[in-house]
């Protein structure tokens, strides 16, 4: 049967764009931030000794945002703060026309923000991928000439490309239908311990039922634990296509010939480069994916073969494009294929075939798109966003949070940023997939997090580390902010460890306690994906507000009383009707909130703890609490 083939990927191999011959596009991702960062230094120079714009209006208590929207839906990334959530947070702090900063830019949400309200934007990140997202998040590129763009594409060669690489066929009762595939579902295969017969995780498994740890050999009959096992194949299993005929979707097992078609494609050459960077075992990521059970070595080798050919040879045409902006646009649509394209994209027999984010998992059902699908999608999630943007006063860097020398002193009126939680989400590591398409991948060793897996000897950062490196950061808010503005910090965590390496680092740069409100993102994915592994996770996070005038947060004692009175107020205020205010990790929020607004520190108030705090004092039913 057809297997996933491996294959070696040349570093002569060079793509032409502009021109210029580019080493995957990295050589024009850091010759532009030169440029603005000595730009961008010559203007904030002329910033230091304008009018304050900064402002103090009461701040919201409580803010939700949908994952729905065009900004949510143009690029993934492990996560975004709504942008309708941000703007109430400007408007408070600022007044029209003023500057808000943010040094963990992200996916650069709080660029839209400022631009929905009508505030300038300093954004910048360590990582060059959230370069690229932030600035296509924030620069509008005309719907019409991208639609003419990817039409050019398709006439020139994507269409013909496409069907040479995913013409396929069904069985179904009827006889073999012909189309285009969609996707393909690809099994793991493992050999069974006792007579070495291949398993097949696809034909063992039960529709629509979670996935089995123990499976049954049928040669001779033995149960195994499949996660002890080592997979020896990837096997297609499972086809969608569009038919030629038209109508609806089509499903089934792909025909013979479509076998032979998917293993001679497999044994192609590729022409075209593909980003062959490093992904080391250290790497936390790494470690926590169990990507040495997968034979992963390089970036390359979470893509299956066929997907490499199409990925490259989409990359290399969008590196010709001559319009610089559409190009750029076309290659903001281009890296969210690229995660799509990946060996992570799950099979989801209820649909919405997708990656896990926050992760590198490879999942043992693995669902193939057709790429040039994938891409034509995106780029109309693209053009949806680019409808709906206004245009902006927004500048992107890149630069690391603990130095923002291209931002002068006291010229920026408002900070609202949103730092890694502590040993959540490892942002170089989930990134480096659709990241190194750019040819420049984030320098992990200097991201601010906390390692549990990779060890300190191999570079792993500890607590003390993270809060350091936080404490730095703050600092660099505190100089760039005006004198009286405000810097709100966007937080959660189920351990009162790094919550107290939060406040630390807080209260060692020099800022002090303002306000607390609690921020529900309308996205659970990777959250609840945790959630339903048994991991108690905080869904709601939490902005903390905090002054420049040095003051020192007070230590105080009874933090599990004080919690309980916030959640036993809060519970009184409700009516008797079901609510998710009543589950746990929304009065987790609360019960934290009401602490550090409070002036003290959650110091023994984790998640868990706090659980058990609840049990003992309110009535629960199912997930809800009740006085």
């Amino acid at each position: 049967m057809a297997a996933f083939p491996g294959d070696a990927s040349s570093d002569s191999e060079r793509r032409v764009a502009g021109g210029m011959e580019l080493r995957g596009g990295g050589s024009t991702v850091r010759r532009d931030i030169r440029e603005e960062r000595q730009l961008m230094a010559s203007a904030n120079n002329s910033r230091l000794d304008r009018q304050s714009l900064a402002a103090r209006l009461p701040l919201p208590d409580y803010v939700a945002g949908s994952k729905g929207g065009p900004w949510y839906t143009a690029h993934t990334y492990p996560t975004k703060v709504p942008p309708e959530t941000i703007a109430p947070f400007i408007e408070a702090s600022t007044l029209p026309d003023g500057v808000v900063a943010d040094p963990f830019c992200g996916s650069g949400m709080t660029g839209v923000a400022a631009a929905l309200v009508g505030r300038r934007a300093l954004l910048s990140d360590l990582s060059p991928g959230a370069v690229h997202l932030a600035r296509n998040h924030t620069r509008r590129v005309s719907p019409v000439l991208l639609h003419e763009a990817v039409e050019r594409l398709d006439d020139a060669w994507m269409r013909g490309v496409e069907r040479d690489l995913y013409w396929s066929s069904v069985d179904t009762d009827e006889g073999a239908i012909c189309g285009l595939m969609r996707h393909m579902v690809w099994s793991e295969a493992y050999e069974c311990p006792s007579c070495a017969s291949a398993v097949v995780l696809w034909d063992v498994a039960e529709p629509d039922r979670p996935l089995r740890r123990r499976v049954g050999c049928d040669a001779c009959g033995r149960l195994f634990d499949r996660t002890r096992s080592r997979p020896v194949a990837s096997l297609p299993r499972w086809l969608t296509l569009a038919p030629e005929s038209g109508g609806k979707l089509i499903h089934g097992g792909p025909t013979a010939e479509a076998l032979r078609r998917v293993d001679a494609i497999g044994r192609r050459p590729r022409r075209h480069w593909v980003p062959t960077a490093r992904i080391e075992p250290t790497r936390e990521m790494y470690i926590r994916s169990a990507l040495h059970l997968r034979g992963v070595l390089t970036v390359a080798d979470m893509f299956a073969h066929r997907p490499k050919i199409a990925l490259s040879r989409l990359w290399y045409g969008i590196g010709l494009v001559a319009d610089t902006a559409v190009r750029e646009a076309l290659q903001f649509a281009f890296t969210n294929t690229a995660w799509h394209g990946s060996r992570m994209r799950r099979y989801n027999a209820k649909g919405g075939q997708r990656p896990l984010t926050g992760t590198l998992f490879i999942p043992q059902l693995v669902s193939e798109p057709n790429v040039f699908e994938v891409f034509r999608h995106q780029v109309r999630q693209v053009c949806r966003l680019y409808e709906a943007l206004p245009d902006g006063d927004v500048d992107v860097a890149q630069a690391s949070a603990i130095d923002l020398r291209w931002i002068a002193d006291r010229s920026v009126d408002y900070v609202f940023t949103d730092p890694p939680f502590g040993n959540n989400i490892h942002y170089a590591d989930c990134n480096i997939v659709w990241e190194s398409w750019l040819g420049d991948p984030t320098e992990h060793d200097q991201e601010i997090v906390v390692n549990k897996s990779r060890s300190a000897a191999d570079g792993g950062k500890t607590l003390a580390d993270y809060q350091r490196l936080l404490t730095d950061a703050f600092r660099e808010a505190k100089r760039v902010v005006t004198d009286g503005g405000r810097i709100s910090v966007v937080f959660h965590n189920s351990d009162d460890a790094v919550w107290t390496a939060l406040l630390d680092a807080v209260e060692d740069a020099g800022l002090h306690q303002a306000e607390v409100s609690i921020l529900d993102k309308g996205q659970r994915s990777q959250k609840g994906y945790k959630a339903r592994r048994g991991e108690l996770v905080p869904f709601y996070d939490l902005v903390m507000t905090f002054g420049t005038a040095r003051r020192t947060t007070p230590r105080l004692n009874g933090t599990g009383e004080l919690a309980l009175d916030a959640v036993a107020a809060h519970l009184e205020s409700l009516d008797a009707k079901p609510s998710q205010t009543r589950h746990l990790d929304y009065l987790y929020s609360v019960a934290v909130g009401a602490v550090i607004g409070g002036g003290a520190r959650p110091t023994g108030l984790s998640l868990r703890a706090f659980e058990q705090l609840c049990n003992e004092r309110f009535e629960r039913v199912g997930d809800s609490f009740y006085l």
